[in-house]
């Protein structure tokens, strides 16, 4: 009967703390989505509660006055090709380096490896200058994606790396002798199996690019070439500031990411029990 008591206590405390966390991860998400439909006033005098009256307008003049779907299209853009190329050269980049033996494997893979120390912003300045001499691509998105793409290879890399290196070789051996190539057994086997990393990869490259503010800041000065985090910018004003479309706009560039997340994370789950012979 005690261990009985125990353990529904312990169910309780555990669920308990559960419902703590979640309520701390979400109860930030909702007050910003609840005060972008506050208007001026309501969010001065009641910023924690209801709204008096939902103000769905606020929508409609982001979009409208400040154009802001053309920014939201920049940043999917970009957070779209980034992730699509970093996912196809790491994939095949940690294959090249974990599965396949050959002399300074481990050598390259470690100077690689040696990009995750770099700060990312620390190469803002000597990056922009180098890319000068595009001058064709200066201030254009193609720009942007560029050190995006290679500040995410090695992370990627890292991820990759180590999932792959408890695969079992069983799948890839018996593939050789039924006369697969070995590019083969990477698009039929490797990749399939490794959706639960690959999702991850993705996951963390597409939320970098999409949040990413002073690249952007510097790489992009037309407006029409500017992703969200620079375009949240424009509604902060010198003297006052209206939060409701600053709130607003804030969960338009909220939106992408948790769906994405929510999508991936099934995703995970389902390679994860999918089932694959791993050593």
């Amino acid at each position: 009967m005690q261990s009985s008591t125990s353990r529904y206590l312990a169910i309780i405390v555990r669920y308990g703390l559960l419902v703590i966390l979640a309520a701390a991860v979400i109860y930030p998400i909702v007050w910003v989505f609840l005060g972008s439909l506050k208007s001026q006033e309501s969010f001065y005098t009641n910023p924690w509660g209801l709204p008096d009256q939902f103000h769905w307008e606020v929508y409609k003049i982001i979009f409208v006055d400040f154009h802001l779907q053309i920014n939201v299209w920049n940043s999917l853009y970009i957070s779209v090709i980034s992730t699509l190329i970093i996912i196809m050269l790491s994939t095949m980049a940690a294959y090249g380096l974990i599965r396949l033996k050959w002399k300074g494997s481990k050598m390259v893979l470690g100077v690689i490896l040696l990009g995750i120390m770099i700060p990312v912003h620390s190469t803002l300045i000597p990056i922009y200058l180098d890319l000068q001499a595009f001058n064709n691509y200066v201030d254009t998105r193609i720009l942007l994606m560029l050190p995006y793409i290679a500040f995410g290879i090695p992370t990627s890399i890292l991820i990759l790396s180590g999932y792959y290196a408890t695969i079992s070789k069983d799948m890839e051996e018996a593939a050789v002798i039924d006369g697969s190539s070995i590019i083969g057994c990477f698009f039929k086997i490797i990749f399939p199996i490794s959706m639960p990393a690959i999702a991850t990869v993705a996951i963390l490259s597409f939320i970098h690019s999409w949040n990413e503010l002073l690249y952007a800041l510097i790489f992009l000065r037309k407006t029409e070439a500017q992703t969200l985090p620079v375009a949240l910018l424009q509604f902060m004003g010198f003297y006052s500031t209206d939060w409701a479309q600053v709130l607003a706009a804030i969960t338009v560039a909220m939106l992408p990411g948790v769906l994405i997340y929510m999508f991936l994370q099934n995703y995970i789950v389902q390679g994860i029990t999918a089932g694959a012979v791993k050593g």
